[in-house]
């Protein structure tokens, strides 16, 4: 079984044809199966993917009769919002959302609206409801009984995302970025409609260069992913440069040492002429020494990878804490010393447990 398959389910009879997972051309070929005319077909898809339609009830254009069709014969997916936080900031937010099979996963919206960042709006999208990477700082790892999302389970949080960056005062979203739940390239091909149907002009229209895609460093996918031809972000989960100390705090990361990871990145940069990222998050008295920030410039030497140093949440399994200013100074110039590139994100959203690490699927505190 490949990593892509884990944790699907193993129900034999088939799912009804899921309306919101489907390319224009699919669903055309689905309306001339219920006899109505291919113009349909540009309709739907425009209520599925540009307007984020959650009932057949508002897709006002399409006769009675065609979705009394579609709701006996297709699936919409239009999941419920079990909880909803807003940071005490107004600069994240975070949905519960459950599926119609109960499945739960949550997503985070970032707000930016300083002048530098001109009134963006990211959406961090999940794309499995749980992750079988088990690392050690992660509370999605928690999730250990759970499955992939079809691509039209991972657009529909874009969509609600939008509608609540519209009524926080934004224009919508702007910017996709893959750091939900989940491993992103555990779920390829559903990751790859999704990118499809949110890039189309005829939905969401976002660009490919405002997308991200975030691994904890599965290197056949990301050269699998190379091979879409798309101009798409790349962030790489490193979190120690020495192969022992990051196969503790990511046992599942461990099949690919960090020098096989960056020889990927290498890859992905020189074919696809898109930056790559390495995302650090700093662990107190475990990865934030002076020595461990030199190990990570000898391993990004002769790279132009931009690295994010992400200041630890709370939520893990293993009782780590952030580093404290001092250290995370000191291991930042280190590294600037060595001219590696250096970006210190500020935390975000951990009022509402909405920070790297903390997603999982529950509400008011307990587990499901």
């Amino acid at each position: 079984m490949s990593v892509n398959d884990q944790h699907t389910g193993n129900n034999s009879a088939a799912p009804p044809f899921d309306l919101r997972s489907a390319s224009l051309t699919e669903l055309r070929e689905f309306v001339r199966g219920l006899n109505e005319p291919d113009f349909r077909a540009a309709q739907l898809f425009a209520w599925l993917q540009q307007k984020g339609a959650r009932s057949y009830a508002e897709m006002s254009d399409l006769p009675q009769a065609l979705r009394d069709k579609l709701a006996r014969q297709a699936a919409l997916t239009a999941p419920a919002v079990v909880e909803r936080r807003i940071s005490a900031r107004r600069d994240t937010a975070k949905l519960l959302l459950e599926f119609a099979d109960g499945e739960r996963i949550e997503m985070a919206l970032l707000l930016y609206d300083d002048p530098h960042s001109r009134e963006r709006a990211t959406v961090c999208l999940s794309t499995q409801s749980g992750c079988a990477m088990g690392c050690k700082f992660c509370a999605t790892a928690r999730c250990a009984d759970f499955r992939n999302l079809n691509a039209g389970e991972i657009v529909v949080q874009a969509q609600y995302a939008d509608a609540l960056a519209r009524e926080l005062g934004f224009a919508g979203v702007t910017n996709v970025v893959f750091m939900g739940m989940g491993e992103p390239l555990a779920n390829l091909d559903n990751l790859r409609r999704a990118i499809e149907l949110l890039n189309d002009e005829r939905g969401m229209n976002i660009g490919q260069r405002r997308i991200t895609v975030s691994t904890c460093g599965l290197v056949p996918q990301i050269y699998a992913m190379l091979d879409w031809g798309m101009q798409i972000g790349l962030a790489v989960s490193l979190h120690s440069a020495l192969p022992e100390q990051r196969a503790a705090l990511m046992p599942a990361a461990a099949r690919y040492s960090p020098a096989q990871l960056i020889e990927a990145c290498r890859d992905y940069r020189r074919r696809s002429g898109r930056r790559v990222t390495c995302e650090y998050a700093l662990f107190a008295g475990v990865n934030d020494s002076v020595a461990a920030a030199d190990a990570l410039a000898a391993l990004l030497t002769g790279t132009d990878i931009l690295v994010n140093i992400i200041p630890a949440n709370s939520g893990g399994e293993g009782g780590f804490h952030a580093s404290d200013k001092q250290t995370t100074a000191a291991f930042a110039a280190a590294l600037a010393k060595h001219g590696v590139d250096v970006e210190l994100r500020r935390a975000r959203g951990q009022d509402i447990e909405a920070g790297c690490g903390q997603l999982r699927r529950r509400s008011d505190g307990a587990g499901r």
